[in-house]
């Protein structure tokens, strides 16, 4: 009996032990799987660089959001504070038009590689017009330049849906 039931014992351990390999081989599969699935979807690459878009402008931006919302509440000041502040807002422009040419398009992104590219050329020269409105003399007219921040809003929202995102506001996270 006790032959019997070492005979046992040894043969539970036996397939315990086999058992765990079988998991371990599964759970291998499972990552393996993961990755090769994140991969094939890049919701989250895109959602990282879409944020990153945001941040990068929104680091140098806080000058000319302070004079574009100034002049949409008719609260602009006169002479030589308005004179520093549409250099302020200048400023910020160029750097903004700066940070949007240093962004990378990261290498999972290949597929998406000239929306992307083109969404970020316009960004870039809405930024120029603006920092180019701001230095000329009298009213500073920034309509031209918003609506070519709009085509590239546009176009960053169809990269976002094809990837399986639900779509957004560049514009209204880099204006706050």
């Amino acid at each position: 009996m006790k032959k019997l039931l070492l005979i046992l014992a040894s043969l539970s351990l036996t397939l315990a032990a086999c058992s765990g390999d079988k998991e371990e081989t599964k759970e291998t599969t499972n990552e393996e799987t993961k990755t090769s699935e994140e991969k094939v979807n890049p919701a989250g690459d895109m959602m990282k660089f879409y944020l990153s878009i945001s941040k990068s402008i929104n680091e140098v931006d806080a000058d000319l959001n302070a004079y574009e919302n100034a002049k949409a509440e008719e609260a602009l000041p006169e002479g030589a504070e308005l004179k520093t502040m549409q250099d302020a807002a200048k400023t910020a422009a160029d750097n903004a038009a700066v940070k949007v040419e240093e962004l990378e398009v990261p290498a999972e992104l290949k597929d998406q590689q000239e929306a992307i590219d083109s969404a970020l050329t316009k960004m870039q020269e809405a930024y120029t017009m603006k920092s180019e409105a701001l230095a000329a003399e009298g009213e500073v007219v920034l309509d031209e330049a918003n609506a070519k921040f709009e085509e590239a809003d546009t176009e960053l929202n169809k990269v976002l849906e094809e990837v399986g995102l639900a779509g957004s506001s560049i514009l209204n996270e880099v204006s706050l």
